[in-house]
């Protein structure tokens, strides 16, 4: 039996804590509706976590997040929220130049996930509430570019997922030869890239973020076709859409700790 009776705060911070780990990018209300706890409490519990350093806000979605020092004490930290973190402020500084909205996603199962973007924040935003959408892997800029540039086993892994799927969004993997093109294309520009289909009042490039041969995540710049050619998004937005994701990549080598590879 314990010595001392349980120190309330510290329980509630720990509960808290546990609650942003489990469910990355949740929302204060819902930690309070989980943790059984009023919401300025909670609010102020997050505040103290953030203040340490051990959660992060998201600045679009007002989400809460691990950070890198929660890998200190839990395996369940995972690379999703490392990249999340050393991004962002890359995105939004490549997005503050570019004007265009930035999305920075990732791979969830069968399909592409928004962690999080440069929507609120562009002037020429169109699409709002974009954080935690999934979209299509075989019809985005993002998901070509990660099964493009990912492993051969995780790709065969993704395909096996998107076969088995029966959703319409992924009927293109029962032809080969058009996922073959994918591939190639992605691969000879080096990007990902979205003409048509999908959202098709807009178009998309998009770069891997690279750990060693891992592909941890993307990240897009979004455009009207009504406002700018794709060819003239290439050659203005590539550039430094790549070399934001290459400082991103190199950044995530920098850091120690069992996920670096």
């Amino acid at each position: 039996m314990p010595v001392y009776n349980p120190v309330r705060a510290l329980d509630r911070g720990l509960t808290i804590l546990q609650i942003v780990n489990e469910h990355d990018g949740i929302r204060t209300q819902e930690i309070a509706d989980r943790a059984g706890l009023s919401r300025p409490t909670v609010f102020r519990l997050l505040e103290t976590l953030q203040a340490r350093g051990f959660v992060s806000q998201s600045a679009s979605s007002g989400g809460w997040h691990p950070t890198l020092l929660c890998n200190l004490l839990s395996s369940g930290f995972v690379d999703k929220s490392r990249v999340g973190q050393i991004a962002t402020p890359e995105m939004m500084a490549l997005g503050r130049e570019v004007l265009w909205p930035v999305d920075l996603v990732t791979l969830d199962g069968d399909a592409m996930q928004v962690r999080e973007t440069t929507h609120k924040f562009s002037p020429f935003s169109f699409d709002l509430g974009m954080v935690g959408r999934r979209m299509p892997i075989l019809h985005t800029a993002g998901g070509h570019a990660h099964i493009a540039f990912c492993p051969d086993d995780e790709r065969e892994v993704i395909f096996d997922m998107l076969r088995k799927s029966g959703l319409p969004e992924n009927a293109l993997i029962h032809d080969p030869r058009r996922v073959a093109e994918i591939l190639d294309r992605t691969r000879a520009r080096g990007f990902g890239f979205r003409t048509e289909g999908y959202r098709n009042h807009t178009h998309s490039i998009s770069f891997p973020i690279m750990e060693g041969a891992r592909v941890l995540a993307t990240l897009s710049v979004i455009c009207l076709k009504s406002a700018i050619s794709f060819d003239d998004m290439v050659r203005n937005f590539a550039p430094r859409l790549r070399e934001t994701c290459e400082r991103i990549s190199k950044a995530m080598a920098e850091q120690d700790g069992p996920f670096t590879q």
